[in-house]
């Protein structure tokens, strides 16, 4: 049995199927990004990837240190010099005596003093005494453990606490990856009753930007056998290390740093040498050594004092704003190109991390942009590949429907060695015999145009000839693309015809231009113009054809002598007539009874003389003997001419030419052809109108075109009648209507006149209503232009 092969008809298809499908893709694409985007968040998935970057815009976008508060550091220095550690509370007492006597505003002492002096009890009088004197130190305490329990409060002596203005606690917080990040501003066993230590000193000297952290209500359920905590507070550090001002404890003692360098400061006193006190690793740090507690101590007081705090955005609210993100890129994706998808992803990517670090810098709030980037990185790579799974669907159908259209002519397609077991190479054979049939399209096109009854010159957007046939080469007796190009711009073209190149340019008239051109005395050509648009470039083409049509003007010569003799007959004995019956209309009964009917033939064959005459003269205009003329002076002599005929009926005549007022209405043409082409529409439109009606002509623009439009309020042309109203001798005749008079020659000379004026005339007609005639000549404001254009 023949295995089963899909028609042409069912891979197309399968192609229609496989272009709807992207549109589900790509909503399970969105909808995959999303959920994920939306999870990643919801559960922080990424909060070291959102740390990260939090720690490099917080260290990018720092805010000024006050330079009111000074640390004085126990630094390697003040070690060497004042020896090793713990010192003699004495030496404490020294600093805040000098610290008072310089007028510093508070001092925060940020050492551990839960405990007597073992070697010299009236130190610890000495500094409780230094320490009330000051009357502005603030002491802090700590937590108690009991291996890794914590079982309670370590607080400073009573004689220390009691001569301190304030006690807080110094402890901060980390996060998983180790890095001090915030604080609780009340901490406490059993209760959270004590103040942070920043906020305890800003309690003490500034109470008005300190109330905005009242310490939380007591709670009635609160485990007193647990360390509390409240009011959770992200620090916006002012800086890496080293960024306050700080003083060397041993250059303060030795009076190094002038007194007015300590005035109405706030100065913090902490260890800051190396293996000391409680350094932490912040997010400013960087690679620096670690932030010491007494310089957290002091941003965390700047930040309470400006009210400055990082409020980080609810999990939802980011998840919201980045499946936004995500949305919005897969949106650009299905409309963009594949490059401007690519840039979309990077830069909704780096506008996640610039809205983080355009919130926590303008706003203070931060909102974690990992899941976005996340979210934007995955759509553009999944994207891509199921675009790229559905154009190699789309283009494996259109390859076998390809396949299955056979040979140019129709011939069988040789199917010997087709099956392939890798559907790459079963695709490039389809690919290879798609490639043949193309060269074989090619070829028979080639064929085909070559053995063309008529001349085809087909010249590309850089004027280039890149088609012709042999009857081209025989018309222009060229062999040679170049020579080719040469004849036809040797033609003789008409004046009037705008120019590109030295060929005419049709760009601003729809459809096919033709002309006849004599390129000698001898030959008559039929040149059909027409443009061959490419979507690769705004400038066209053209296609030229050419016909011999020497033999049709040879039979129109003949036709012509022919009716100029027999007008010429049928002109002299109706004439003579006509005067003979003028004569001697009076001269007998008989003869008076008889004039009346001598008469009607006589003007009969008169006219059908003239309209002969008329006919052949159109047919038989030359465009190169057009002048310039005016349409206005034309319209207006045209309507002078009809009005005795429309008054007789009672039928007024208005005119329009307002449409020529801004510009004249100048083109090249033959005068008494285009007049007479007007006077004939007017005659119409008088002789079929209802008495005492409208006949309207107006003269308007459109375009490169001027429009003669003549407008009547007769019974109007019924639609199967019109096809017959341009042919010769043809008349109209509806029942229950008089015979109209003429010979029907009057609509193929307008027809006539317009089409060799390359121009036209069309008809519009209702019964009952009226018809309107529109005689257009083309190429408006081209005549007045000079003929070597």
């Amino acid at each position: 049995m023949e295995p089963f092969r899909p028609s042409a008809r069912d891979s197309v298809r399968a192609a229609a199927s496989s272009l709807r499908r992207p549109t589900v893709e790509w909503f399970a694409v969105t909808l995959f990004c999303a959920l994920l985007t939306l999870i990643s968040a919801v559960e922080g998935w990424l909060w070291r990837i959102d740390q990260t970057l939090y720690d490099e815009v917080l260290s990018t976008w720092t805010q000024p240190a006050s330079d009111d508060v000074v640390i004085i550091s126990i630094d390697d220095a003040s070690l060497s010099s004042l020896g090793r550690w713990p010192w003699s509370r004495r030496v404490h007492a020294a600093l805040i005596d000098f610290a008072r006597e310089a007028g510093a505003r508070a001092v925060l002492l940020d050492l551990i003093l839960d405990g007597p002096s073992p070697d010299d009890p009236g130190a610890d009088a000495a500094l409780a005494r230094a320490i009330r004197d000051q009357g502005r130190v603030v002491l802090p305490m700590t937590q108690a453990t009991t291996g890794a329990i914590l079982s309670g409060e370590v607080r400073p002596l009573d004689m220390f606490a009691d001569a301190a203005a304030a006690i807080g606690h110094s402890q901060v917080e980390f996060d998983p990856d180790g890095i001090a990040r915030s604080v609780y501003l009340w901490e406490g066993f059993g209760e959270a009753r004590h103040p942070q230590l920043a906020l305890a000193l800003l309690r003490l000297l500034e109470p008005e930007p300190a109330g905005r952290f009242p310490p939380p209500p007591p709670g009635a359920e609160l485990d007193h056998q647990q360390w509390q905590r409240a009011n959770w507070l992200r620090v916006p550090f002012s800086g890496p290390p080293g960024t306050y001002t700080h003083y060397s404890y041993r250059a303060v003692l030795a009076g190094e740093v002038p007194p007015e360098n300590l005035h109405n400061k706030i100065l913090m006193v902490g260890t800051t040498a190396a293996g000391m006190g409680d350094a932490v690793p912040t997010p400013t740090s960087g690679l620096s050594r670690p932030m010491p507690g007494v310089e957290v101590q002091a941003n965390v007081f700047d930040a309470l004092r400006r009210g400055a705090a990082v409020v980080p955005l609810s999990p939802w609210v980011s998840a919201a704003v980045a499946m936004v993100m995500v949305v919005a890129l897969m949106l650009t994706l299905l409309y963009a190109e594949a490059r401007t998808g690519l840039m979309a992803s990077f830069l909704l990517g780096a506008s996640a991390v610039l809205l983080a670090g355009l919130g926590l810098h303008l706003g203070g709030w931060w909102f974690g942009p990992a899941p976005a980037i996340l979210g934007c990185m995955l759509a553009y790579p999944l994207w891509s590949w199921r675009r790229l799974e559905s154009a190699q669907r789309y283009l494996d159908a259109e390859l076998i429907a390809l396949e299955r259209e056979g040979t140019p002519l129709g011939l069988p397609i040789d199917e010997s060695g087709q099956t392939a077991a890798d559907p790459l190479e079963q695709r490039i054979r389809i690919v290879r015999g798609a490639a043949q049939h193309q060269r074989d399209v090619r070829r028979f096109i080639a064929d085909t145009l070559e053995h063309l009854p008529i001349g085809v010159v087909v010249i590309d957007q850089l004027d280039r000839v890149i088609l012709h046939n042999e009857r081209a080469r025989h018309l222009l007796r060229a062999f040679r693309s170049d020579a080719l190009l040469s004849a036809l711009r040797a033609l003789p073209w008409p004046a009037y015809l705008p120019m590109r190149d030295g060929l005419p340019d049709v760009s601003g008239y729809s459809g096919i231009r033709q002309f006849e051109l004599t390129p000698d005395k001898k030959r008559y050509l039929l040149v059909s113009v027409a443009d061959l648009f490419s979507e690769s470039s705004d400038r066209p083409g053209r296609v030229i054809g050419l016909a011999d049509v020497t033999t049709m003007h040879e039979a129109q010569r003949s036709r012509e002598d022919t009716m100029h003799f027999l007008s010429h007959d049928l002109r002299a004995p109706l004439a003579s007539i006509l005067t003979l019956i003028d004569g001697y209309r009076d001269s007998s009964t008989l003869q008076a009874e008889q004039i009346p009917r001598i008469a009607r033939y006589a003007r009969s064959a008169l006219d059908l003389a003239d309209g002969l005459f008329r006919l052949v003269r159109a047919e038989g205009s030359d465009p190169k003997d057009f002048v310039e003329l005016d349409l206005t002076g034309l319209v207006d002599s045209a309507a002078d001419e009809v009005w005795p005929q429309a008054n007789a009926r009672g039928i007024r005549i208005e005119v329009d030419t307002q449409g020529a007022e801004q510009e004249e209405a100048i083109i090249r043409g033959d005068f008494s052809l285009l007049r007479r082409a007007v006077i004939n529409l007017l005659t119409n439109a008088v002789k079929y109108g209802h008495a005492g009606s409208r006949v309207s002509v107006c003269l308007k623009g459109e375009g490169t075109d001027w429009i003669i439009q003549v407008r009547d309020q007769g019974e109007g042309i019924p639609a199967d009648a019109l096809p017959r109203l341009f042919k010769r001798f043809s008349r109209i005749v509806d029942e229950g209507r008089d015979k109209p008079s003429g010979v029907g020659l009057g609509l193929i000379i307008v027809k006539t006149v317009a089409e060799r004026h390359g121009g036209s005339v069309t008809v519009e007609s209702q019964v009952g209503v009226g018809s309107t005639f529109e005689l257009r000549l083309p190429l408006r404001g081209q005549a007045s232009q000079p003929d070597g254009m």
